[in-house]
């Protein structure tokens, strides 16, 4: 499951395509499911299925449209799309499953999958999928959906963190947002940079997009730019006490410890809002999140008033692996149906239209560093595009496995000690790599 793609620079030419080919791809999936021109109810059936997905507007839209398009040609499936609470999930998603109440099918990280595909909350979709559909997708991201010859979802999309700055406060303190990956802010760059903002907003400098104990990996990318890294190359060996782990702990409680960041923005403090409410009420005039943020800062703020530049970076590169699959839970009582409308979701068309409209970055080899005319601020997401090239091979690969899940929640709770200095960080790291050897082996 190596990242090559990601290695792989992707050129401002490469983003952008005629309209006339977007026109296409917003109404080219409505006719058929994206496993072939069969589909329809005589094969699989009536449904009454519920959809549930994170509260991002622009993305519940383009679900509900697909769903209206998929019952337009498959009258006898419903599919409501509904919300997933954006914290506490592991809480809600396991009561729903240990209830017998699950949704039909859930959006869920990569990250949190592997729980549930190990537990039985996830269904095995293999003898529902065509021949070598696993053909079609980065490695990474199918990788991400196998176990033990079972495949137990389809990958959506990918999308990663960068530097967003309110334009305003970038003059109050006379700063220059770096415009090549190449001049991104280094480390002591940054922190002289956040005590200045800070100085001019009167309270805080820059949020991180953290939203509840499922996101604690986000804080990885940290420790890998510092030279760092969660385990060793074997996959198994605890690698977090070494001085650049202890030191990368060390530099995160330090921002919690200025007041630099926001004392409720940790990693269980936080809900899908923190960050973003910060920075569009100027309380903050940096946040490290994802593009998917741009959704509501188009409403929320006018174009000219926010940018974006590169992830911050230290000794080397890192950004955070983010993005969601689509899964089938084992309180579905129609599989076939389910999974047909997962291919349809998924298929290149309705792909395309969903990350052009939504902010998103593709993970079907047929849209990746393709042409691609995103609805708002190309440029922008041009940068995001290119900051993709960075996730480390090695960080993306642990966080795809199934036993990523238990290391994720186990993350949440001791950061969380570390960040708000009920814990040194060399106490942090021995704690992880207790928790790290009793997951991994």
């Amino acid at each position: 499951m190596g990242t090559e793609w990601l290695r792989r620079p992707v050129g401002r030419r490469e983003f952008l395509i005629g309209t006339g080919a977007l026109a296409l791809a917003a109404c080219g999936g409505a006719s058929s499911s994206s496993s072939g021109q069969s589909g329809g109810t005589s094969s699989i059936g009536t449904a009454d299925l519920n959809f549930s997905s994170w509260n991002n507007p622009g993305d519940l839209q383009s679900l509900k449209t697909f769903a209206q398009q998929y019952h337009a040609a498959h009258s006898g499936v419903n599919v409501n799309v509904q919300v997933t609470p954006s914290t506490n999930f592991d809480e809600w998603f396991g009561t729903r499953l240990a209830g017998g109440q699950a949704p039909d099918i859930i959006r869920i990280q990569y990250q949190q999958a592997g729980r549930y595909i190990q537990n039985g909350g996830l269904v095995n979709l293999a003898s529902h999928l065509p021949s070598g559909y696993g053909n079609n997708y980065l490695p990474t991201f199918w990788g991400s959906v196998a176990y033990k010859g079972g495949i137990y979802g389809i990958p959506e999309h990918t999308d990663t963190f960068a530097t967003y700055y309110r334009t305003d406060i970038m003059q109050q303190v006379g700063a220059t947002p770096p415009d090549t990956l190449a001049n991104a802010w280094h480390w002591d760059e940054f922190l002289s940079l956040a005590r200045k903002v800070k100085g001019v907003t009167g309270k805080y400098a820059f949020g991180f997009g953290y939203s509840g104990a499922n996101t604690a990996y986000r804080w990885l990318p940290l420790l890998y730019m510092h030279g760092g890294q969660l385990v060793a190359s074997d996959g198994k060996t605890p690698a977090i006490e070494s001085s650049q782990g202890v030191s990368a702990l060390t530099w995160t409680q330090n921002l919690y410890k200025e007041g630099l960041i926001p004392p409720n923005n940790t990693i269980k403090g936080s809900v899908s809002t923190t960050a973003r409410q910060y920075f569009i009420d100027g309380v903050v005039g940096l946040m490290l999140h994802g593009d998917w943020q741009m959704q509501s800062l188009q409403t929320a703020l006018k174009d000219n008033q926010w940018g974006v530049t590169y992830m911050i970076r230290d000794s080397g590169r890192a950004s955070d692996l983010g993005g969601n699959l689509l899964a089938v839970t084992k309180d579905c009582k129609n599989v076939a149906a389910a999974a047909d409308v997962l291919q349809f979701v998924c298929n290149q068309a309705n792909t395309q239209s969903f990350v052009t409209q939504n902010m998103y970055i593709p993970v079907l080899k047929a849209l990746s560093g393709k042409q691609l005319q995103y609805a708002y601020r190309p440029d922008v997401m041009q940068r995001f595009a290119e900051q993709a090239t960075t996730v480390p091979a090695s960080m993306a690969k642990l966080e795809t496995t199934p036993q990523f899940a238990d290391i994720n929640l186990m993350l949440a709770d001791q950061l969380d000690l570390c960040f708000t200095q009920q814990q040194t960080p060399s106490a942090t790291a021995t704690a992880i790599a207790a928790g790290l050897k009793r997951i991994l082996t």
